[in-house]
Order: structure tokens, then C-alpha cells, then sequence
């Protein structure tokens, strides 16, 4: 009975061994994924990435908001306190004026008080004045009382720019952090996807009516690499609406050639950073901003071709993205957003 017990466990050991060593079968009817399951898993990354990327977005309009609003408070202040300058030299002068007359009283009466506008309140004092005397200590009552009330607006702008740009910080981490641990994953559905895909219908024409120019041809995600993006077209930026789409990533993400083309601008501004526009050979332009390096400085580029790598050159310190331009013709910036989206 032992013997049959030890041979059975033998048995038993034997299948599990020969089980171990072959591999498990990934999702599809043949071992392989299928085309459809490998785009759902793509998606859901897609989705991840798109996720953190609405939250950033969402804050850097808040962070713009309050930038314009702090800008605009300042503004006010400074017209405030050389307004108040005004009226003070004003007031001294009715006050002397005043006291010329042998108005000691009044004038006891409208400096007696701890703040100014707890006198000007006082009716029965202002009703003894001249209508232009009463009126300059009015203005300034009112100038006073506008200062401190933006005072207090500009403290609270402040520190709830503070508490945005920590919370920008933040998301610009989480982010990052997403895109290194998706980084292979995308890679391999990216390149699995490719492998099973059928060759793409010819691309159609944006939604809008009447429908702008549209390039045609052979074309590419100009990041080469996992990214996300919204459609922020139209979003306040830095005094300015976005004329782009920015198209996030990590540090060092190869920027490829859109399409095939001609550098026709490779340089660096404050604002932009390392940024080159290129000049396709379906007659369009394809600018890209913010690079973290510019690697090919002029000469004809095949679609696909390394040209840059991702940073945040420029006014894009701390959060890496490619913010890109579409201009049809080499004219005015159109919304990038339905084309990258069709290639990406």
C-alpha cells in the first residue's frame, strides 16, 4: 500500500513537472493575443496616462488664472498708491486750507478718529465741508479701503498659486513615474499592435466643415515613445491661448519626423526652448517645442526619423512635454489635436 502511495506521488510529481515546463497560453484561440485585446490593453494604458496628464492640465490653467489674476492685483495696487499719494497731498492742502479759516474744530473732528474711513462715515462732519473738500477726503477713504480689501485678495492669490504649483509638482512626478513603469508594456503592444494591424485606410478629413487642409501621405506619432495629450487648444497660457497640442512623455523620448521633410529651422528661444520647425514635403509645417536637445539641425528627414529627444526647454521647466504645431501651408497654427490623435 506504501509502495502505491509512493509511486502514485511520483506520478503526481512527474505531471506537475512536465506542466511547469510548458508555457501558458496567452489570451486568443491560438496562444497569441489578439489584434483586439491588444488595442484594449493599450487603451487602458492610453487611459492611465490621459488621466494624470487632465489633472496637470487642470492645474496648470489654475496656476495661469491666478498668475493673471496676482498680475492684475499688482497693477491695481500701484494705481491705488499713486492715486493715494495724490489725494494725501490733496487733503493736507484742504486741511491747511481748513485751518485757515479757523476750522480747528473740524479739523479735530476729521483727524481724531483712529481711521480715516470711520470719519468719512461720520455725515454730520462731512455735511460742514464743501462739496470738493468732502470729496477728496471721500476718494481717499475709498482708495484706502480698495488697498486692503486687494491686500487681502492678493495674499489669498498667493498662497493658492503656491499650493497649485506643489500640487503641479506633484502630478509632473506622478506622471513621470506612469510613463517609466507603462514604458515596455506600451512598447510591446505598440509594436505588437503594428505586426498585426492591416495597412491604415487613407486618412480622413478633419470633423470641422469646412474641412481644413489635411496632409496626405505616409505619416507617424512625432513622439516616438509613450505619451499623452488632451485638446487644449484655446487654453490660457502665460498672457497668451495655446496654439498646440502638448504632448507629454518622459525625459529623453525620441521626437521623430511627423512626416518626411525638411528642417528648415533648428534653434532656441527663451519661451520655446530647443525647438525646430519641419517643413514637409505634403507642403505643411510641423513646429516642435520645448525639446530637451535638437538633433538634426537642417536637411531632408524621413517620416519616422529621430529629430529631437522630449524635455522642458524653455518656459516648460518641470513638466517634459512636446508642445506641437500644425500650420497647413506654413500659414496659421490650426488645432494639432484631431491628428495626432488619428496617429497616435
Amino acid at each position: 500500500m506504501r509502495r502505491g502511495s509512493q509511486a502514485l506521488r511520483l506520478v503526481l510529481i512527474s505531471l506537475l513537472l512536465t506542466t511547469a515546463s510548458v508555457p501558458l497560453l496567452a489570451p486568443g484561440a491560438s496562444g497569441a493575443e489578439t489584434l483586439k485585446e491588444l488595442q484594449a490593453q493599450k487603451d487602458s494604458l492610453q487611459a492611465e496616462l490621459n488621466a494624470a496628464q487632465a489633472k496637470i492640465e487642470e492645474l496648470r490653467t489654475r496656476q495661469d488664472n491666478l498668475e493673471h489674476r496676482i498680475e492684475d492685483a499688482g497693477e491695481r495696487i500701484e494705481v491705488l498708491k499713486k492715486r493715494e499719494t495724490k489725494l494725501l497731498s490733496e487733503v493736507v492742502a484742504r486741511a491747511q486750507e481748513i485751518y485757515m479759516n479757523g476750522s480747528s474744530e473740524m479739523l479735530e473732528a476729521l483727524f481724531g478718529g483712529s481711521d480715516l474711513s470711520e470719519v468719512m462715515n461720520r455725515t454730520e462732519v462731512l455735511s460742514q465741508l464743501s462739496l470738493d473738500n468732502s470729496g477728496v477726503f471721500v476718494q481717499l477713504s475709498r482708495s484706502r479701503a480698495e488697498l486692503a480689501q486687494l491686500g487681502e485678495v492678493l495674499a489669498s492669490d498667493r498662497k493658492a498659486l503656491t499650493t497649485a504649483q506643489e500640487e503641479l509638482a506633484d502630478e509632473n512626478d506622478i506622471l513621470q513615474s506612469t510613463f517609466q513603469s507603462v514604458a515596455s508594456e506600451y512598447e510591446r503592444l505598440k509594436a505588437a499592435l503594428l505586426r498585426q494591424q492591416t495597412p491604415a485606410p487613407a486618412p480622413v478629413a478633419f470633423a470641422a466643415a469646412p474641412a481644413p487642409p489635411r496632409p496626405t501621405g505616409n505619416m507617424t506619432c512625432p513622439v516616438g515613445g509613450a505619451t499623452s495629450f488632451v485638446d487644449s487648444w484655446g487654453a490660457p497660457r502665460s498672457g497668451h491661448t495655446h496654439q498646440g497640442v502638448d504632448m507629454m512623455g518622459s525625459y529623453g523620448t525620441p521626437l521623430v519626423a511627423i512626416t518626411s521633410g525638411t528642417i528648415t529651422l533648428s534653434d532656441y528661444g527663451d519661451s520655446a526652448g530647443y525647438w525646430q520647425i519641419l517643413s514637409g514635403d505634403d507642403g505643411h509645417q510641423y513646429w516642435y517645442m520645448h525639446n530637451e536637445r535638437n538633433i538634426v539641425n537642417g536637411g531632408h528627414v524621413s517620416v519616422g526619423q529621430q529629430i529631437a529627444t522630449l524635455g522642458d526647454t524653455g518656459n516648460a521647466a518641470g513638466t517634459p512635454h512636446l508642445h506641437f504645431e500644425y500650420h497647413p501651408g506654413g500659414g496659421a497654427a490650426i488645432n494639432p489635436y484631431p491628428l495626432v490623435a488619428s496617429l497616435c
